[in-house]
């Protein structure tokens, strides 16, 4: 049980807790309605407040203290922060402890949660584009290169940057050269922020790419609930070296989280710690043995990148042949991460079979598909690519201007603003009110403070009348603007 203190505190206080006079209300399960009290079980018992020996995740000192450490011994962090709120929180207090009020340099893309930040922090971005792959249709993240050029010219011109804020692995899986952007970060006085939210699984053996906190990023937030097993919600943040203040961060997260936070998310956070310790590596083992078939046939790894070998990307170059391999899934009874007008993700994870993996591969096989191929020969199939030029839609216009928009206003003025909805042809040269972002994978296309040019709102004006699912484009077809500008 020292390997797991806020279970154990937990079991402790169920075994005698015999007449509850404390929230919640359900009293330890008792109360709930019946169809979720069957399916919860005995694990409504865990849902607790803070009872003595319980601590609090607000001020910890017992046993989430304990938890947390052990968290941070497994990845080498010198402090680990439970969040029951999603990495969103955790990358919200990235940004809020290391940015007030300063620059902060944004690889693109990103998650939308890291403009949350962005606006709590009243931080100024700074682009920092990656490159599309128009092979495999998908993002890379900015080379090392581009980063220090960017920090240099910067730099030459007497912006401070606070922080360097980049995602890896993406969402289909590539992991960045982070040990390369922290030299460069460093090299420059700015913190390197990394959010690693589908990479909590890294270095748990030597076939999966290093997480990064052994890469040297100074705070690193990661997912639990996406790629362990945790539930969901469930995230921790990792933090080392000097350049940020642990009180800093410990605030901000605080500043984001329930003051009742969930036990049974703060048990599953504990567990999870506990696991990766004693049985992750051998688990790891399995699932690279598993899905080599994946890794044999699927696509290469890009120069200088890595690729998470458990989840695969396969590109179709439309979003109606993306819908109906996903539905062609479906009805074998395969759920996939998303289809969109790129491709289909499938995050395989550490749990996965083998015979699962076969599975998959049979029914993609009859669907028309195989598992490896450049989008060009996916895209001719679908109609995508014409004369070996992949013809431009909506989406991919505005993910091409989305790289380094034009901001009028900062993120926290666009927050505090008045907001008017309009069709987005009469928005041509209005600032964006509103994020518009396709979810998942929450990458924004377009973000609020953007002066909306011709050439995105034609595109907007596309991604409507062709049907796509996006956050920001209202259920008239009509966009926010900022009112008055």
């Amino acid at each position: 049980m020292d390997q797991t203190p806020i279970l154990a505190a937990l079991q402790r206080i169920v075994q005698t807790n015999r007449l509850p006079l404390h929230v919640p209300g359900h009293r330890q399960g008792r109360g709930l309605p019946e169809d979720l009290g069957r399916w919860l079980g005995p694990a409504a018992k865990l849902d607790l407040t803070e009872l003595p020996g319980l601590d609090n995740l607000h001020h910890p000192e017992g046993c989430i203290l304990a938890s947390q450490r052990l968290a941070a011994a497994h990845y080498g962090a010198e402090e680990t922060l439970y969040s029951v709120n999603g990495s969103t929180a955790g990358v919200m207090a990235a940004i809020m402890a290391t940015a007030q009020g300063k620059q902060v340099v944004m690889a693109v893309p990103f998650h939308e949660s890291a403009w949350r930040g962005l606006v709590m922090a009243d931080a100024s971005p700074v682009f920092l584009p990656g490159t599309f792959d128009l092979d495999c249709l998908e993002w890379l993240p900015p080379t090392p290169d581009s980063l220090d050029s960017l920090l240099a010219r910067l730099n030459g011109m007497g912006t401070e940057v606070a922080a360097v804020y980049v995602t890896s692995p993406t969402y289909t899986g590539i992991v960045a050269p982070v040990a390369r952007y922290a030299e460069i970060a460093h090299r420059y006085g700015a913190t390197l922020l990394v959010d690693e939210a589908h990479g909590a699984h890294f270095g748990l053996i030597d076939l999966l790419p290093p997480h990064s906190v052994a890469c040297g990023a100074d705070v690193v937030v990661q997912s639990v609930h996406k790629m362990l097993p945790g539930l969901t919600q469930t995230a921790w943040v990792h933090r080392q070296g000097g350049r940020v203040e642990g009180p800093a961060l410990a605030n901000a997260l605080r500043l984001l989280l329930s003051t009742s936070p969930s036990y049974l998310l703060l048990a599953s956070l504990d567990a999870a710690q506990a696991w990766l310790r004693t049985s992750g590596a051998k688990q790891a083992g399995w699932a690279m043995v598993a899905t080599e078939t994946l890794r044999e046939k699927g696509f290469a790894i890009p120069v200088g990148y890595h690729r998470d070998p458990l989840r695969h990307w396969l590109p179709t170059g439309s979003l109606v042949a993306s819908r109906i391999l996903a539905k062609t899934l479906e009805v074998s009874g395969a759920y996939v991460e998303y289809a969109d007008a790129q491709g289909v993700l499938s995050v395989f994870g550490l749990f996965t079979t083998a015979r699962e993996v076969d599975e998959y591969i049979r029914i993609i096989g009859k669907a028309g598909y195989g598992l490896s191929g450049c989008c060009r020969s996916l895209g001719e199939k679908n109609g995508f690519v014409s004369g070996g030029q992949l013809r431009t839609n909506g989406w991919r216009e505005l993910q091409d201007l989305s790289l380094a928009p034009k901001l009028a206003l900062r993120p926290r003025q666009v927050w505090q603003s008045r907001h008017e909805w309009m069709n987005p042809m009469q928005a041509v040269g209005r600032i964006a009110g509103e994020a518009i972002v396709p979810y998942p994978p929450g990458v924004p296309l377009v973000y609020p403070g953007q002066v909306l040019t011709e050439a995105v709102c034609k595109a907007l004006n596309r991604v409507r009348q062709d049907g796509y699912d996006v956050q920001g484009i209202d259920s008239r077809g009509q966009v926010a603007v900022v009112a008055g500008e």
